[in-house]
């Protein structure tokens, strides 16, 4: 197994990857290739992106993305994805991605991670050392959009 920061060569294995990992429960989600690509670009794409890949023999089995957010007084770095392909998952994979992640940012002095997760995942975002905020997530969706 081996971590490393991505490349532009690495966004179609990404989005494969992540298409792969919200296909099964609880998301079922279905990503066409474009969609999944276009996702990982926009993330990319972001103030000072940071992109890691775990891949084995070459090929890419688990992500994460997220870029640098400006606050007051301190930059925090917001996760907008993190995945691992079904086959590949309970091998600590995420929590590795989430450890490479932590040597990253304090070479950039950031000391504040943050992301949005499922009910069903905030075991695992525990355990990996993150808390539940007093921040709730509000949506709406526009009629006709």
């Amino acid at each position: 197994m081996e971590y490393r920061v991505v490349e532009n060569t690495d966004i179609k294995q990404l989005a494969k990857a992540m298409s792969l990992a919200y296909a099964e429960e609880p998301w079922n989600e279905n990503w066409s290739e474009e969609r999944a690509v276009r996702r990982v670009k926009a993330i990319l794409g972001n103030y000072q992106a940071v992109g890691l890949a775990a891949t084995e023999n070459g090929r890419i089995i688990g992500g994460l993305l997220g870029y640098v957010d400006p606050y007051a007084d301190e930059d925090f770095f917001f996760v907008s994805e993190l995945f691992v392909i079904p086959e590949q998952k309970k091998r600590g994979i995420g929590r590795q991605l989430l450890t490479e992640l932590d040597k990253v940012l304090k070479e950039k002095d950031i000391s504040v991670v943050q992301l949005i997760s499922i009910d069903d995942n905030e075991v695992f975002y525990h355990k990996c050392g993150l808390e539940k905020d007093r921040v709730s997530v509000q949506y709406k969706r526009l009629q006709g959009g």
